[in-house]
Protein backbone atom coordinates (compact mmCIF):
# COMPACT_ATOMS: atom_id res chain seq x y z
CA UNK A 1 0.00 0.00 0.00
CA UNK A 2 1.56 3.67 -0.69
CA UNK A 3 1.74 5.97 1.53
CA UNK A 4 -1.19 8.46 2.52
CA UNK A 5 -0.53 12.02 1.83
CA UNK A 6 -3.55 13.21 3.85
CA UNK A 7 -6.26 11.01 5.05
CA UNK A 8 -9.36 12.07 6.45
CA UNK A 9 -12.57 9.89 7.59
CA UNK A 10 -13.63 8.95 4.20
CA UNK A 11 -10.95 9.96 1.75
CA UNK A 12 -7.01 9.69 1.35
CA UNK A 13 -4.44 11.44 -1.20
CA UNK A 14 -1.78 9.40 -2.39
CA UNK A 15 1.22 10.05 -4.80
CA UNK A 16 0.64 9.50 -8.52
CA UNK A 17 1.47 6.20 -10.35
CA UNK A 18 1.36 4.98 -13.93
CA UNK A 19 -1.12 3.01 -13.30
CA UNK A 20 -3.44 5.91 -12.90
CA UNK A 21 -3.50 7.08 -16.29
CA UNK A 22 -6.91 5.65 -17.53
CA UNK A 23 -8.18 7.03 -14.66
CA UNK A 24 -6.82 10.48 -15.58
CA UNK A 25 -7.89 10.26 -19.30
CA UNK A 26 -11.25 9.04 -18.01
CA UNK A 27 -11.98 12.41 -15.73
CA UNK A 28 -10.72 14.60 -18.38
CA UNK A 29 -12.46 13.11 -20.90
CA UNK A 30 -15.69 13.87 -18.99
CA UNK A 31 -17.50 17.11 -20.26
CA UNK A 32 -18.99 18.21 -17.17
CA UNK A 33 -15.75 17.96 -15.34
CA UNK A 34 -13.91 19.86 -17.96
CA UNK A 35 -16.84 22.81 -18.33
CA UNK A 36 -14.80 25.47 -16.82
CA UNK A 37 -11.13 25.39 -17.54
CA UNK A 38 -9.71 26.56 -20.51
CA UNK A 39 -10.34 25.54 -24.67
CA UNK A 40 -6.49 24.83 -24.77
CA UNK A 41 -7.36 22.06 -21.71
CA UNK A 42 -10.68 20.62 -22.60
CA UNK A 43 -9.16 20.23 -26.66
CA UNK A 44 -6.28 18.42 -25.38
CA UNK A 45 -7.71 15.39 -24.15
CA UNK A 46 -6.13 12.04 -25.29
CA UNK A 47 -4.41 8.73 -23.41
CA UNK A 48 -0.84 10.19 -24.44
CA UNK A 49 -1.47 13.45 -22.47
CA UNK A 50 -2.53 12.36 -19.75
CA UNK A 51 0.62 9.84 -19.40
CA UNK A 52 2.39 12.71 -19.36
CA UNK A 53 0.32 14.44 -17.06
CA UNK A 54 0.60 11.66 -14.23
CA UNK A 55 4.62 11.74 -15.78
CA UNK A 56 4.50 15.63 -14.49
CA UNK A 57 2.59 15.33 -11.20
CA UNK A 58 5.36 12.35 -10.53
CA UNK A 59 8.01 14.73 -11.19
CA UNK A 60 6.88 17.14 -8.95
CA UNK A 61 6.87 15.53 -6.08
CA UNK A 62 10.59 15.47 -5.76
CA UNK A 63 10.74 18.44 -7.29
CA UNK A 64 8.50 20.53 -4.67
CA UNK A 65 8.60 18.67 -1.35
CA UNK A 66 5.35 18.74 0.18
CA UNK A 67 3.20 19.67 -2.98
CA UNK A 68 1.56 18.22 -5.63
CA UNK A 69 -1.25 16.66 -7.53
CA UNK A 70 -2.60 13.52 -5.52
CA UNK A 71 -5.15 11.27 -6.73
CA UNK A 72 -8.45 11.59 -4.06
CA UNK A 73 -9.35 7.94 -3.58
CA UNK A 74 -12.59 6.71 -1.28
CA UNK A 75 -11.81 4.64 1.38
CA UNK A 76 -14.85 3.12 0.99
CA UNK A 77 -13.97 0.59 -2.34
CA UNK A 78 -11.16 2.10 -2.67
CA UNK A 79 -12.08 4.17 -5.49
CA UNK A 80 -10.13 7.20 -7.45
CA UNK A 81 -12.59 9.72 -7.85
CA UNK A 82 -10.74 12.25 -8.86
CA UNK A 83 -7.83 14.63 -7.71
CA UNK A 84 -6.54 17.29 -5.47
CA UNK A 85 -3.65 19.87 -5.62
CA UNK A 86 -1.68 21.86 -3.48
CA UNK A 87 0.86 23.50 -6.05
CA UNK A 88 2.29 26.61 -7.12
CA UNK A 89 0.20 28.71 -9.01
CA UNK A 90 0.66 29.45 -12.59
CA UNK A 91 3.53 31.76 -12.80
CA UNK A 92 3.68 32.43 -9.25
CA UNK A 93 5.81 31.57 -5.80
CA UNK A 94 2.30 31.79 -4.37
CA UNK A 95 0.82 28.36 -3.78
CA UNK A 96 -3.02 27.27 -4.79
CA UNK A 97 -5.31 24.39 -3.72
CA UNK A 98 -7.32 23.05 -6.58
CA UNK A 99 -9.72 19.67 -7.13
CA UNK A 100 -11.01 18.00 -9.93
CA UNK A 101 -13.73 15.37 -9.33
CA UNK A 102 -16.10 12.89 -11.39
CA UNK A 103 -19.91 13.89 -11.56
CA UNK A 104 -20.90 11.31 -9.55
CA UNK A 105 -18.84 12.33 -6.61
CA UNK A 106 -20.00 16.17 -6.16
CA UNK A 107 -22.71 17.34 -3.78
CA UNK A 108 -21.36 14.85 -0.94
CA UNK A 109 -19.09 17.06 0.75
CA UNK A 110 -15.63 15.04 -0.13
CA UNK A 111 -14.09 18.53 -2.03
CA UNK A 112 -14.65 20.34 1.42
CA UNK A 113 -13.65 17.24 3.32
CA UNK A 114 -10.06 16.86 1.69
CA UNK A 115 -9.54 20.25 1.04
CA UNK A 116 -9.81 21.26 4.67
CA UNK A 117 -7.27 18.59 5.59
CA UNK A 118 -5.24 20.10 2.52
CA UNK A 119 -5.06 23.22 4.34
CA UNK A 120 -3.76 22.04 7.39
CA UNK A 121 -1.67 20.00 5.83
CA UNK A 122 -0.24 23.00 4.28
CA UNK A 123 -0.12 25.65 6.73
CA UNK A 124 1.04 22.49 9.57
CA UNK A 125 3.53 19.80 7.90
CA UNK A 126 4.60 22.08 4.50
CA UNK A 127 4.85 25.25 6.75
CA UNK A 128 2.94 27.35 4.09
CA UNK A 129 1.37 30.94 5.22
CA UNK A 130 -0.67 31.51 2.53
CA UNK A 131 -3.07 29.53 0.47
CA UNK A 132 -5.06 30.79 -2.57
CA UNK A 133 -7.89 29.70 -4.88
CA UNK A 134 -8.81 30.27 -8.37
CA UNK A 135 -12.22 29.34 -10.21
CA UNK A 136 -13.95 30.46 -13.34
CA UNK A 137 -16.78 33.21 -12.03
CA UNK A 138 -19.70 30.49 -13.32
CA UNK A 139 -18.38 27.70 -11.53
CA UNK A 140 -20.78 28.07 -8.46
CA UNK A 141 -19.94 24.81 -7.41
CA UNK A 142 -15.99 25.21 -6.93
CA UNK A 143 -16.47 28.96 -5.29
CA UNK A 144 -19.33 27.30 -2.71
CA UNK A 145 -16.58 24.92 -1.47
CA UNK A 146 -13.84 28.08 -1.21
CA UNK A 147 -15.82 29.81 1.12
CA UNK A 148 -16.61 26.61 3.25
CA UNK A 149 -13.07 26.09 3.54
CA UNK A 150 -12.03 29.50 4.35
CA UNK A 151 -11.07 31.37 1.10
CA UNK A 152 -12.19 34.81 0.99
CA UNK A 153 -12.53 36.83 -2.50
CA UNK A 154 -9.54 38.98 -3.34
CA UNK A 155 -9.73 40.07 -6.70
CA UNK A 156 -10.23 39.07 -9.93
CA UNK A 157 -7.53 37.71 -12.11
CA UNK A 158 -6.03 35.79 -15.13
CA UNK A 159 -4.35 32.20 -15.00
CA UNK A 160 -4.06 29.14 -17.09
CA UNK A 161 -5.58 31.40 -19.79
CA UNK A 162 -8.74 32.66 -18.72
CA UNK A 163 -10.44 34.85 -16.09
CA UNK A 164 -10.80 33.69 -12.84
CA UNK A 165 -11.83 35.17 -9.07
CA UNK A 166 -8.51 34.65 -6.65
CA UNK A 167 -9.72 33.61 -3.49
CA UNK A 168 -6.90 33.44 -0.88
CA UNK A 169 -6.71 32.41 3.15
CA UNK A 170 -3.59 32.65 5.19
CA UNK A 171 -2.45 30.79 8.23
CA UNK A 172 -3.86 33.06 11.02
CA UNK A 173 -7.46 32.95 9.48
CA UNK A 174 -7.57 28.87 8.96
CA UNK A 175 -6.97 29.05 12.93
CA UNK A 176 -9.11 31.06 13.75
CA UNK A 177 -11.39 30.20 11.74
CA UNK A 178 -11.06 26.16 12.42
CA UNK A 179 -8.40 25.29 14.73
CA UNK A 180 -10.00 27.28 17.71
CA UNK A 181 -13.53 25.76 16.63
CA UNK A 182 -12.21 22.45 17.18
CA UNK A 183 -12.96 21.45 13.51
CA UNK A 184 -9.64 20.75 12.55
CA UNK A 185 -6.79 19.59 14.03
CA UNK A 186 -3.39 19.28 12.38
CA UNK A 187 -3.95 15.66 11.52
CA UNK A 188 -7.95 15.92 10.56
CA UNK A 189 -10.94 18.15 9.90
CA UNK A 190 -14.59 17.57 9.93
CA UNK A 191 -16.61 19.35 7.23
CA UNK A 192 -19.65 19.17 9.50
Amino acid sequence: MQKRVVETERLYLREFTPEDVPQIFELHSDLQVMKFLPASERENVSLERSAITVEECIRYYSQKPGLGVWPTILKDGDKFIGWTLLKNLEDSEEIEIGYRYFPQFWGMGFCTEISLAVIAYGFDDVGLERIVGISHPQNKGSLRVFEKIGLKYEKNAHYYGMDVLYYALNREGFREKFLSAGTCSSRSCSAH
